[in-house]
């Protein structure tokens, strides 16, 4: 008997986080990304990850027992690494006055591409820059 396997095509993304709820807040809450497990893990350190989704990615939350400190800016071109993940978003302006209602810090307002894209970057509760991009139909 052939079992046929599904790949799944994606990105997915693992934020070490300082508060889960806040994180949650800001990743489930704000930008409506659905919950799909829970777990405890002890691979990179003791603590608990949500995996949420979008799209065919997973952003994978994880609280560890013992807090890392911060070693990032909230600065793009001020250190080497992975500096920003990027949402693809069907409606750009309401999620960027649902974030300036939430007092959500904003590193780069709406701005339209030559081609016709729309981009926006946020922190999220870490200092972590999401760029949200609404491509031309």
């Amino acid at each position: 008997m052939h079992v046929s396997m599904v790949t799944r095509i994606a990105v997915d993304v693992g934020l070490v986080v300082a508060n889960m709820e806040h994180s949650l807040g800001f990743y489930r809450d704000l930008l409506n990304l659905p919950v799909v497990a829970k777990s405890t893990t002890s691979l990179i350190g003791q603590g608990r990850m949500v995996q949420l989704r979008h799209g065919e990615s997973l952003i994978k939350l994880i609280e560890l027992d013992n807090v890392p400190s911060p070693q990032h800016s909230t600065e793009i071109s001020t250190i080497l690494g992975y500096r920003y993940m990027t949402l693809l978003v069907s409606e750009l302006d309401a999620m960027m006055t649902r974030m300036v209602n939430n007092a959500v810090t904003i590193a780069l307002s709406v701005t339209k591409l030559s081609n016709g894209t729309k981009i926006a970057m946020v922190c999220d509760p870490d200092g972590n820059i999401v760029e949200f991009v609404q491509e031309i139909n």
